[in-house]
């Protein structure tokens, strides 16, 4: 889509009007950048139109969106918003500036979202700080496999020093020390993470380096996958072919707070340091040295407020689903005053752990003290997210 849009500026006459059906994705994800500096230097803007929440018009799951540009001629600085979504059309008009993420940076996202939701997404900004640029710094990716059924097992049984494991029909024993519980995004809910059978056969040592030799029963069972391991784009000469990738996210020496990569707002939980769980490439994961940060990150993850306000810039996924991507979980807003917020936000995480859930409500109160706002401040970015 990319390539269109740059193809169809450049045959526009001057005083032309260029008009596309592309998708949302461009306006949201970092890979878009290139085309909306493109727009914002060689075009002006004259209308959006965001359809990716509107009833579907395609057999496939996409997310429309119509952009309309004009090539010199009458330039003007203001645009046309619409937003259609399944039971009601908005539309108003802005700045093409007003819309990006950071108004000084032509290849930021672009927020399409009301004058009044925008000024409570601000809010809430101009009380915090970036997650990434936090003491509690940038989440990372889950582990990669890049041959799930190489790695991802089921355990039948455990025996004292082997495990009886299956895959797609396939059964087998291997070393239970090569065995480690497995995460995926969906077994993520909030607070909790769901019990599974899953293991990973991990095949690298406390160092975090491949083994240099493996067991008998894990090389047998890795065997047949031998040609399709070492050919994978992410393994250098170097290495072993049954190393893993991104393995930062396994690190046990710390609490890491994991989430979903995607769904309708963030379900974001608690490993305790010590906790040998994987989490999959389907997981983020910020690992936090102080157990309370990782509770108050949780807390504020698993809030009515923080999916708004994440929902507002996540690239769209299917059924009103989003993603949410290291980079985007990045930019969420930390409250200024951290010590503070996690005295309010971590004791309702440790409860939730126990079973003793907060209300939505009590949850919204709590982020909002933590944010030193009131309710009446953010209101209109957490009715935006409700609009069906």
């Amino acid at each position: 889509a990319a390539l269109f849009v740059e193809r169809s500026v450049a045959l526009a006459a001057p005083g032309g009007v260029v008009a596309l059906l592309v998708p949302a994705k461009l306006w949201r994800s970092l890979a878009g950048g290139g085309v909306r500096a493109l727009l914002s230097g060689s075009t002006h803007l004259l209308r959006v139109e965001d359809w990716s929440d509107a009833p579907c018009a395609f057999d496939a799951a996409v997310y429309p969106s119509v952009v309309i540009v004009g090539r010199g001629g009458d330039a003007r600085d203001d645009a046309t918003i619409s937003v259609r979504r399944r039971t009601f059309d908005l539309e108003w008009t802005t700045s093409h500036a007003s819309i990006r993420f950071d108004h000084e940076d032509a290849a930021s996202p672009w927020l399409l979202l009301p004058p009044e939701v925008r000024r409570a997404f601000e809010r809430i900004r101009e009380r915090g700080q970036p997650l990434s640029e936090s003491t509690l710094g940038r989440p990372t990716l889950g582990v990669k496999c890049g041959c799930n059924d190489a790695f991802v097992v089921e355990t039948l049984s455990l025996e004292m020093e082997r495990a009886a494991v299956v895959h797609q029909g396939r059964h087998g024993t291997i070393e239970r020390a090569m065995l480690r519980p497995l995460l995926r995004g969906e077994a993520v809910t909030p607070w909790q993470t769901r019990p599974t059978a899953s293991a990973i056969l991990w095949t690298h040592d406390a160092r975090g380096s491949p083994l240099a030799s493996l067991p008998s029963q894990a090389a047998r069972w890795l065997a047949p996958w031998r040609s399709r391991l070492s050919a994978r784009s992410d393994l250098r000469s170097s290495r072993s072919w049954w190393s893993l990738f991104r393995i930062e996210g396994a690190d046990v020496d710390a609490a890491r707070v994991v989430w979903s990569d995607f769904g309708r707002m963030p379900r974001a939980a608690v490993l305790p340091a010590g906790d040998p769980t994987v989490p999959l490439n389907s997981c983020y994961v910020l690992p936090c040295s102080d157990p309370t940060d990782a509770l108050a990150l949780t807390a504020l993850l698993n809030s009515a407020i923080a999916a708004a306000w994440l929902n507002a810039i996540a690239e769209p996924a299917r059924g009103g689903w989003h993603r949410y991507l290291a980079w985007t979980v990045s930019l969420l807003p930390i409250p200024l005053d951290w010590t503070r917020a996690r005295s309010i936000l971590a004791p309702l995480a440790e409860r939730a752990m126990l079973g003793m859930v907060p209300s939505e409500q009590e949850l919204i109160s709590a982020v909002c003290r933590s944010y030193r706002l009131e309710h009446a401040d953010v209101a209109p970015l957490l009715a935006w997210n409700h609009r069906p």
